[in-house]
């Protein structure tokens, strides 16, 4: 058996419709990934997150690099950092990004993206965003 590798399908600037601040993805595709999941890097300058979401189906962030914030609705935001792993659950309203002083990065896998695309919300407001609090 050979080995299979990922290959950069599509990559860019994601618009501000769905984010504040520079964000940029690439998404990435290899024969042994089922047609229904898709894999994207995601990349946050200092200040960028995106706007509030869900998702329809079950979604993986692995954090790569760099220091960030998740929270969903409701909740307290939460410090991530490289090694994480979050799994966030079909229906669950959240938001992610960088941290003020720090850029951020991420691998997204969604899986059974047939079930339909996520719901983006408004945007994660600046109060929201500067309310995270420090030990």
């Amino acid at each position: 058996m050979s080995t299979l590798f990922t290959a950069v399908t599509e990559e860019g600037k994601i618009p501000n419709t769905y984010m504040t601040g520079e964000v940029s993805y690439k998404k990435q595709t290899s024969e042994i990934h089922p047609e229904n999941t898709v894999i994207k890097d995601v990349s946050f300058e200092p200040g960028a997150r995106s706007n509030w979401h869900s998702n329809t189906s079950l979604q993986l962030i692995i954090v790569t690099n760099g220091v960030g914030y998740y929270q969903e609705r409701g909740g307290q935001i939460n410090l991530i950092e490289k090694g994480k792993v979050i799994t966030v659950l079909p229906g669950v309203e959240h938001w992610y990004g960088a941290t003020p002083e720090a850029k951020y990065s991420h691998i997204s896998i969604s899986t059974e993206v047939d079930k339909g695309h996520g719901v983006w919300l408004e945007s994660v407001t600046d109060e929201e965003y500067y309310s995270f609090e420090r030990d």
